[in-house]
């Protein structure tokens, strides 16, 4: 079914006897049993629910659903992005082949666990460098367990080869993850281009209302049930609410998705080749560098516009103070536009190198478009500008 269908459909279905419409919020911290012959049935063949750190019935039909529209097998949820990510590349990174093979231009918290975080457990990064990634390599993977990636890159909005990058992995014996958290179900499939494994800020796009914090993995069953596992011990399961929250916000994901990026192309259009603007970045413009690919891989183009500003810093600065309808916040993907300066907020905490590496610029302004009207938008901008 056309992804259209499925959100409105609002796969995953409920747990309940009583058949509701929308599943309901169990809120439960323990499930009862009518036998010691019924828990050893539940450890033995997982039918059922025991403890909502390990199962529970809100979450897991928010699970059904995020699998469904992301075309995988399983998917599992967690408290936030990061705790998706994390507890994805610790499952992942295997004995013997603790290295993580990883595209320099990611977002910066991402970017701080593969620096600074996992390298106290033993884990190492191998960092591949954007004039790199196109043409890499088996043999550049094979130390690694895991290759991650980002498409579209946050803040640089850079497309990664999905296709090529889930066969050189799979080559050099790698799990390929990708981040699309930009991208969303709604406009790119990296499982149906042979990636293994999708991880999500659900608290972006997928959620769309900025009032939850989620992470969602998605992809085979086998590789999705040993990060399953992991997460039952180290205890990052969404809360019910805040699935609940997430089934409704996935619902209207595709309509939300092709508003954002009409906004988004107004908004590029409107500023590329203003006097004070160096670079425009939006995959759709066909000025963007990764042009090309966006349109072989993705069905839209996505709701972010980066503004790289000719005064640097200072000009990045007045951009963010004078904006009126856009909200100084960091995240995105929500009903309302949002501006943030990635040095000073997503990338704050890498080195002034880390991020001239991944490409990171001190005149950069990200803009997550929201569901304004376009026109507005791009007013509201010149007129910062101005």
């Amino acid at each position: 079914m056309d992804i259209r269908t499925l959100c409105a459909r609002g796969a995953g279905g409920a747990d309940s006897a009583s058949r509701p419409v929308t599943p309901p919020i169990v809120a439960s911290s323990t499930y009862t049993f009518d036998s010691q012959a019924g828990v050893e049935d539940y450890y033995a063949a997982g039918r059922g629910y025991h403890y909502s750190r390990y199962d529970n019935p809100t979450v897991r039909a928010a699970e059904g659903f995020l699998a469904a529209i992301e075309g995988g097998e399983e998917a599992v949820l967690f408290s936030s992005g990061m705790a998706a990510i994390t507890t994805t590349l610790l499952a992942l990174a295997r004995t013997g082949r603790k290295r993580i093979a990883s595209q320099r231009c990611i977002y910066g918290g991402t970017a701080n666990v593969l620096s600074h975080v996992l390298p106290d457990l033993g884990i190492q990064t191998d960092w591949i460098e954007d004039d790199e990634l196109a043409d890499v390599s088996p043999r550049r993977l094979e130390r690694a367990s895991v290759l991650y990636l980002e498409t579209p890159t946050n803040p640089r909005l850079g497309i990664v080869d999905l296709r090529k990058a889930a066969a050189v992995a799979r080559e050099a014996g790698a799990v390929s993850v990708v981040d699309s958290t930009f991208g969303t179900p709604a406009f790119q499939r990296p499982l149906a281009m042979g990636i293994d494994v999708v991880v999500h800020s659900a608290t972006k796009y997928l959620g769309g209302h900025a009032d939850l914090t989620a992470g969602g993995v998605v992809g085979g069953k086998a590789v999705v049930a040993g990060i399953a596992k992991l997460r039952r011990s180290l205890g990052g399961i969404l809360d019910p609410f805040q699935a609940f929250l997430l089934h409704r916000g996935m619902q209207t994901l595709p309509v939300r998705m092709e508003a954002h990026a009409r906004g988004a192309s107004a908004v590029a259009l409107g500023l590329e080749g203003h006097p004070a603007i160096a670079r425009v970045l939006w995959p759709g413009l066909p000025s963007h560098p990764d042009h090309e690919l966006a349109k072989r891989q993705m069905t839209g183009f996505g709701g972010m516009v980066t503004l790289d500003l000719r005064g640097g810093e200072a000009a990045a600065f007045r951009l963010h103070d004078r904006v009126r309808l856009f909200t100084r916040a960091a995240s995105l993907g929500g009903v309302g536009s949002l501006v943030s300066l990635p040095s000073k907020t997503s990338h704050r905490h890498q080195t002034d190198e880390e991020r001239k590496k991944a490409g990171v610029t001190p005149g950069m302004a990200r803009l997550s478009i929201g569901l304004e009207a376009p026109e507005d938008l791009v007013e509201d901008l010149r007129s910062a500008l101005a």
